[in-house]
């Protein structure tokens, strides 16, 4: 053979003897090893550094390669042939013997005993640094000769013994040939499908990485290289470029694109998950836009940017009103300190976009931002998410088990929307991690220590529902340390055209409102907030193909949300009758069924279409039975 494909770690004269004596036979070029056990280890990873991919070798040289290479090392058998020929080898010389070996070869040796009814002393160790002290205390039992390999006999020669080395047969050295050949093979074969497989990624033209639970970089194309600027063993978890993604590959979720600014250039990429024996893996592609685009988009808001990470700053806030202004003052100030911030406000008032850029004001800036809303998953998957679960927790648990929202979040910010719908289960564990900072996995065992600010919310007062005893005190106090109260929409006097204004610059449309439009838009409630406003800009951008906007048209695209009067005014909400309400009812429950119709199902496309968020939307098809 014209290379080290194949090597041989003998573990005695003899046995180096019998291995030529076979190599010779079959004609075959293998090199044979004699190392001292201390040295083992470091020969082996420079001859794996030159090209071995298999190693042949015995008993506790063997089990020490196995547990400190990574290729395959196969074990030359013990067998009652060599056993035989070596104590007979020793009764020529002495009746008082002794064996010392490792467990596999004692093993071999106590049936060898069982079969014979031979004697002799069998002397087990477990490393090579106890062979010193067994034959030290054999010299002191007045032993004269031992059976063993290298080790024993440089031991048995320090303490005055003679040595016997082990033997073994032709028969067990050629089944290890014949293993290592097929072994060898079949590594081959695969070694070439493997070559022929990053030969076709690296064809491709977009830049394809593949990262493994823990965000470790485990294989990437020649294109990705550049594209991602990452590496093998890089790891993507450490990266600030990668933030807007963490969500996705932590939840497993399947992106079809993703804005990525890597060094200042706009990656588009796509992100899908799949799974190989209860391990999951992440494949991240993409392509690099051109330069006038890329251009635009970084000119853009972060918002265009989607993803769990946290993409919002405090400029990114719309608003010149009093109202919206104190908030963010008191927001700036909650970023300074290290505390659990409570935010209150009305669906559709941004209380993930106050969490965001309090996150992106914080000294945790650099660090992940991860948010979860309790109403959007269910009960019995809510606990799993925040925690994790240890490999066994549950029938189908991923081997490994799975890190949750705290363990993923270390260093960062949490932030818990919705924290109202949090069962009392899972609000005494967040009781326990807020007062200890420590916690297990479900169905584990080991504490884990964790470093991470809160940031929850509600839409619903946490105080009444104490009082209702559906919330804990002790969490509410712990949870409610600096409170942050956000305003309606329409307590935003001159917010509303500002907001308009901004939507359309982004999607790069120009419009103009009659002054009947303006005072339209100023004096209806909004009960949505901002969320209802957006859903109402996206309709008119979509439907409307003018440039100046008058009342009616405006009534067109709020109709659905919102009760009006004859003369095309919003009708306050003292004023609406029930019969009105059930109109409306009636008329969004009919629309949410034909949007669900519409987007075969998919809700994600439905909330999109609706202007709403998931959650809301999930609701209102509880509430209507469409499920």
């Amino acid at each position: 053979m014209p290379n080290n494909d194949i090597v041989i770690f003998s573990v005695s004269n003899t046995i180096t003897q019998r291995i030529s004596n076979v190599l010779i036979e079959r004609n075959i070029e293998i090199p044979v090893y004699e190392f001292h056990y201390s040295d083992v280890v470091d020969k082996a990873q420079g001859l794996i550094n030159g090209g071995t991919k298999i190693i042949i070798s015995r008993g506790g040289t063997a089990a020490l390669l196995r547990s400190s290479v990574t290729i395959p090392v196969i074990e030359i058998a013990h067998d009652f042939h060599g056993i035989y020929r070596s104590l007979q080898e020793a009764k020529d010389r002495t009746e008082k013997i002794a064996v010392v070996g490792f467990p596999q070869f004692c093993n071999v040796l106590r049936h060898y005993q069982t079969m014979t009814g031979e004697e002799f002393k069998i002397c087990q160790v477990y490393n090579h640094n106890d062979i010193e002290h067994v034959i030290k205390n054999l010299a002191a039992n007045d032993y004269k000769l031992v059976i063993g390999g290298l080790t024993v006999a440089e031991m048995a020669k320090k303490y005055g013994l003679k040595v016997i080395m082990g033997d073994t047969d032709n028969i067990s050295i050629e089944q290890a040939l014949n293993e290592a050949f097929s072994l060898l093979k079949y590594i081959n074969k695969e070694s070439m499908k493997l070559s022929m497989s990053y030969a076709a990624l690296n064809q491709s033209r977009e830049g394809i990485m593949c990262i493994d639970q823990s965000g470790e970089v485990i294989n990437i194309n020649a294109k990705g290289m550049g594209l991602f600027r990452c590496s093998i063993g890089d790891k993507i978890f450490q990266k600030e470029a990668y933030k807007g993604i963490f969500g996705s590959i932590i939840n497993e979720i399947n992106v079809k694109e993703q804005l990525l600014d890597i060094d200042g250039d706009v990656i588009h990429a796509s992100i899908k998950h799949v799974t190989h024996k209860q391990y999951v893996y992440t494949i991240i592609s993409g392509f690099k836009q051109d330069s006038a685009l890329a251009a635009s988009a970084r000119g853009g808001k972060k918002s265009e940017v989607k993803g769990f990470c946290a993409a919002y700053s405090f400029s990114d806030i719309v608003g010149e009103s009093a109202a919206i202004r104190e908030a963010i003052n008191r927001a700036k100030v909650y970023a300074s300190h290290d505390l659990p911030v409570f935010i209150f406000g009305a669906t559709g008032t941004g209380k993930e976009l106050f969490a965001q850029s309090i996150h992106n004001a914080s000294e945790r800036k650099n660090a992940p931002f991860i948010a979860i809303n309790c109403a959007a998953i269910p009960e019995g998957i809510l606990e799993s998410e925040l925690f994790g679960y240890a490999e066994g927790a549950f029938t189908n648990a991923r081997r490994g088990g799975k890190a949750g929202i705290f363990e993923m979040a270390m260093n960062g910010t949490v932030f818990i929307d919705e924290i109202s719908e949090a069962p009392l289960s899972v609000q005494i564990k967040l009781l326990r991690i807020l007062q200890e900072k420590q916690f297990s996995r479900l169905g584990g065992d080991t504490l884990l220590a964790v470093d991470f600010r809160l940031i929850t919310a509600s839409n619903k007062p946490l105080a009444d529902l104490v009082t209702s005893g559906d919330f804990r005190q002790d969490l509410y106090y712990r949870i409610n340390v600096l409170d942050l109260a956000l305003p309606a929409l329409r307590e935003r006097t001159g917010d509303v055209m500002l907001i308009i204004k901004d939507l359309l610059f982004r999607y790069g449309r120009e419009m103009a409102f009659t002054d009947r439009a303006v005072a339209f838009l100023n004096h209806y409630s909004w009960p949505g907030n901002v969320r209802e406003l957006h859903a109402a800009i996206h309709r008119l951008i979509v439907l409307f193909d003018k440039d100046v906007v008058d009342k009616e048209d405006i009534h067109s695209v709020c109709k659905i949300t919102a009760p009006w009067q004859g003369d095309g005014n919003p009708v306050q909400p003292s004023s609406v009758k029930s019969d009105d309400v059930d109109l409306l009812k009636k008329q969004e429950k009919r629309l949410i069924s034909d949007v669900i119709t519409l987007t075969e199902g998919d809700r994600v496309k439905a909330s999109v279409m609706l202007g709403i968020s998931q959650t809301t939307l999930w609701r209102k098809i509880k509430a209507y039975q469409l499920v």
